[in-house]
């Protein structure tokens, strides 16, 4: 093939959601963005399975939860039939973006979708697909991971949206979570402790006790005798108690990661 042809060629894209504001929404925003092409739409994973087959997309913006099957379930297929097409899961649910990246999706996007967001993550599919295929690796899915982002958590009586670099650390109330950020600044979203930890994953977290979940990104020292850790933001400290069994295991985690002098 000609590379000037190949190099023009639109990327194709398939919508699956149930909802059709939905659809039209990402179709409208799509449509503002050069090179992308809409190559058919479905309400279901039955419907989209088929389409795929039949058109070969490029990319896949898929909804999670739909009637019957999820999103999931079409991942688990296309990997069966070995169809060869890159997912982007839509999810109004920031819970889900954990099984996304398990899913090994390219990437996730919250509703409503921001065009800002849709733009970036297109231009960096056209950036990966650029790239010698000897030099793609799975870490792709580890940059998407951990990139700048806010994810929306519901709280009480609406939503915020969290930059998880942000939190100092995490710790449950009953079956909901507090965000500690500082300066007295809290907030407890509708998401239990253990749900949050995994959703925080791909993040620098670390599970201190049953209830606390710290950023390791603000840790400063951890004393096995008094069984304190300290942590620091913009001059502010903050001592959680922690057991020394999980001194050691946080003490495992920063070598590996990090690297340690004896």
């Amino acid at each position: 093939m000609n590379p000037r042809t190949q190099s023009t060629k639109p990327i194709t894209a398939l919508i699956v959601d149930d909802e059709e504001r939905a659809q039209d929404l990402l179709t409208r925003l799509l449509s503002r963005i050069p090179g992308v092409e809409i190559c058919g739409k479905a309400f279901n994973t039955d419907e989209a399975l088929e389409l795929i087959i039949a058109n070969d997309p490029d990319l896949v913006f898929l909804d999670v939860e739909m009637p019957g099957k999820s999103g999931l379930h079409l991942v688990d297929y296309l990997k069966k039939y070995r169809l060869n097409t890159t997912v982007i899961f839509v999810t109004a649910h920031a819970e889900f973006a954990i099984d996304a990246l398990r899913a090994s999706a390219f990437d996730y996007l919250l509703k409503p979708v921001m065009m800002s967001q849709l733009t970036e993550t297109i231009l960096r599919y056209k950036a990966e697909k650029a790239r010698p295929s000897q030099e793609k690796s799975a870490e792709s899915l580890s940059v998407t991971a951990v990139k700048p982002c806010k994810i929306k958590f519901n709280t009480r009586t609406g939503y915020i949206l969290v930059s998880p670099q942000e939190i100092i650390y995490c710790d449950a109330d009953v079956n909901y979570t507090g965000f500690y950020f500082g300066n007295n600044n809290r907030e407890v979203v509708t998401v239990n402790l253990g749900r949050i930890e995994e959703m925080l994953a791909p993040y620098s977290f670390y599970r201190i006790s049953r209830s606390i979940l710290i950023n390791t990104a603000f840790l400063k020292k951890a004393d096995r005798q008094r069984k304190k850790c300290l942590l620091e933001k913009a001059g502010e400290a903050v001592f959680l108690d922690i057991s020394p069994n999980h001194i050691r295991e946080l003490e495992k985690m920063i070598d590996n990661s990090a690297g340690s002098t004896p």
